[in-house]
């Protein structure tokens, strides 16, 4: 985008909605720079407003398709019309990657697309796609789409999988865990190496990645056994992993110093090649992005936690040169969403990292992948109930062995929860944590990779 703020006056010129909202929340002659403009949310604009408002004077005549965004969300989905531009070249981009990745011209490939499919525009979106490019004679691809139906995906698995080179399974990341354990649970014996994950919607650890390719038979090595990009209905696609990418992200996992210079965290966030159409701004650390669509978005705060990163940053780091040079110059990092913490008592618990401390448990734990959370007010006492998916075992044994490592856990990252969690809990006279085990085969598949409940 050459000037954000002359797309601005466009917007604001051409889009009723638009408009209405500037006007109702500033005064343009107060305004001195694009950085002052108010941001948008779903809330307060796209919930806000009729469709036909949000869109540009003629443009609503020229919608192809209409899809849905966040479709499993208690606060209501929003319904994006496309136009045929929003799309023109997602075909070409997702057979490159695809390509580049995974070299599905030459090797002869099962696509199982086990996503939302219905109305969410990712499910619809890339399904919709790899079948037109499975009918053409450039790629050997075979699709299948069983949706959130994992039985069925499995199913079509162990019927067909020997037929092929290898296996694309196009899904969220909690569903890989299920979708091993009911591998494992069927006796199906597979061929090391031939399972990869280009996965959509939810953030992943390393330590995430590296279980998938221990698993399924890689080097740990191993850049595109998972794979993602990052972006949403509500602004297309923002930003993909590349091989470079991956390689940063893995030696900044493992070094501690350049995680807090770099990001201020200890955590280590996505790291991708940000997509050169839109413009992308950080405000208090959230994703905040400018980019011209069916409905024009000025400003729009995505609620993810992340920044952007230049290449030149990183000279002097004690990143290898060759490391540095194969990098894209813009890279966009991203945490998640704002919201994924657990707040005790006053003290902000990162589920990531609750995460990451289970797939780094001893194998005898059986951690399938995925925890929920959610907290429970019983009069006035706020308790915090996990459960735990483990792919065997749901004894009373391991459980108290979960609890201990998990409050043990908490209480080395916390000095605050170590002073709050043992005085509580004796002041109330039992945990304020509890652990419930479950046999993650028995997870419904529309669970995305989102651990606390609301």
């Amino acid at each position: 985008m050459d000037s954000p703020l002359d797309f601005f006056y466009d917007t604001l010129k051409n889009v009723p909605a638009y408009r209405d909202f500037i006007e109702r929340n500033v005064s343009l002659n107060s305004l001195s720079g694009f950085e002052e403009i108010p941001l948008l949310t779903k809330k307060n604009y796209l919930l806000e407003y009729p469709i036909e408002a949000l869109c540009r004077k003629g443009d609503f005549d020229k919608i192809h398709f209409i899809g849905s965004s966040s479709g499993f969300s208690k606060s209501g989905s929003v319904f994006w019309p496309k136009r045929p531009a929003d799309e023109l070249n997602y075909m070409n981009g997702l057979e490159e990657m695809l390509r580049s990745c995974y070299q599905i011209d030459q090797k002869k490939t099962l696509i199982l697309c086990c996503m939302a499919l219905g109305t969410w525009i990712g499910g619809m979106t890339i399904t919709s796609t790899l079948r037109v490019l499975s009918t053409q004679d450039r790629n050997k691809i075979t699709v299948a789409t069983p949706g959130l139906n994992l039985q069925e995906a499995v199913e079509i698995y162990s019927r067909f999988h020997s037929n092929y080179e290898q296996i694309l399974w196009i899904t969220n990341p909690s569903n890989i865990n299920l979708i091993y354990a009911l591998i494992k649970r069927k006796g199906i014996a597979f061929k090391k190496g031939s399972h990869f994950f280009p996965v959509v919607g939810e953030y992943f650890s390393e330590s995430f990645r590296e279980k998938v390719a221990e698993n399924f038979g890689h080097a740990l090595s191993e850049p595109f056994v998972v794979w993602t990009g990052y972006g949403s209905a509500d602004t297309g696609d923002l930003g993909v992993e590349t091989k470079s990418t991956i390689k940063l992200r893995k030696f900044i996992e493992k070094n501690e110093s350049l995680k807090k210079e770099l990001f201020d965290s200890q955590e280590t966030p996505m790291i991708l090649q940000l997509a050169d159409h839109g413009y992308v701004e950080i405000v208090d650390r959230q994703i905040v992005v400018t980019k011209d669509q069916l409905i024009p978005l000025v400003r729009y705060n995505t609620g993810d936690c992340g920044g952007l990163l230049c290449k030149s940053q990183l000279s002097g780091k004690n990143i290898s040169k060759e490391l540095v040079d194969s990098l894209p110059e813009k890279m966009i990092y991203v945490y998640g969403r704002a919201t994924d913490n657990i707040i005790f008592y006053g003290t902000n618990l990162n589920v990531v990292n609750i995460n990451a401390h289970f797939n780094a448990l001893p194998s005898e734990f059986n951690y399938g992948g995925l925890f929920q959370v959610y907290s429970e007010n019983t009069d006035g006492i706020i308790y915090f109930r996990f459960t735990i998916y483990t792919c065997d075992n749901q004894s009373e044994e391991l459980k108290n062995h979960y609890y201990q490592e998990l409050v043990d856990f908490l209480k080395s990252q916390s000095n605050e929860f170590a002073a709050k969690y043992t005085n509580l809990t004796e002041s109330v006279g039992e945990p304020l944590i509890s652990i419930k085990l479950q046999d993650i085969t028995h997870l419904n598949g529309k669970v995305k990779h989102k651990f606390i409940i609301d």
